[in-house]
């Protein structure tokens, strides 16, 4: 009876079924290359430490990339990502508190700021969930990375231009890490997907990237291979 066909709702529902298996292992494998393209770009950071505080600490008059439409989309992504704030001056020109930016040049201030602190900024990176960037956040992210007229790697050159195309590498994997786990959640949400076996990838409390760091052997590259395997353990 192996090679018997199935006929009325048994095969339907094997089909329906079939097709249950095939979306989740779908929206599974799609995580591999940005997930592997978020670690990739966080290696290039880790090494990258001393050109982010010389970037940080740069005037803007000897400074071209802090005026740049790219630069300003990237600070904008950041700040929205990791919620870093500018400080205010007050009348007396003391600094105020931290608000949240929302003129063009406060996010350029507050990225700018978050980078005088590169090992404090790498740990940020380091530790975020993109199963936890809420759907606001997305929604005012996805112009920012759009293929057509938001952050390409491409954009950055000059003396800095490798720093700056890893940070937009890694902003870009994110934020589509971010989305792949938002429709996961809304498809386990209708039933579409089995809960119990996605919650090894939406639950828990170290990021994808610091797990994969860690199972590198902390900062060596491994194959695709090896991330893909982390990534859906």
């Amino acid at each position: 009876m192996g090679n018997a066909l199935l006929t009325g709702p048994h095969r339907i529902a094997c089909g329906h079924t079939d097709r249950g298996m095939l979306r989740q292992s779908l929206l599974f494998d799609r995580l591999s290359q940005p997930t592997a393209d978020m670690v990739e770009g966080l290696l290039a950071l880790q090494d990258q430490t001393v050109l982010l505080q010389q970037f940080s600490q740069l005037g803007e008059g000897h400074n071209a990339d802090r005026g740049t439409q790219p630069f300003l989309l990237l600070s904008m992504a950041f700040c929205i990502l990791f919620g870093y704030r500018c400080e205010r001056t007050v009348t007396d020109g003391h600094r105020g508190s931290r608000d949240d930016p929302i003129q063009p040049n406060e996010f350029v201030a507050a990225f700018n700021l978050a980078l005088t602190s590169p090992q404090a900024f790498i740990q940020d990176l380091l530790a975020l969930r993109a199963q936890v960037v809420p759907k606001e956040k997305l929604m005012r992210l996805a112009p920012l990375v759009d293929d057509g007229e938001g952050i390409n790697p491409s954009m950055f050159g000059g003396p800095y231009g490798e720093v700056l195309r890893n940070l937009a590498v890694f902003v870009r994997a994110t934020f589509e890490c971010a989305q792949i786990y938002a429709e996961i959640r809304e498809l386990v949400a209708i039933g579409k997907i089995d809960a119990t076996q996605s919650a090894c990838l939406l639950e828990g409390v170290e990021s994808d990237q610091k797990r994969m760091i860690d199972a590198m052997g902390g900062g060596t590259h491994g194959d695709e291979n090896d991330m893909l395997y982390v990534a859906v353990e």
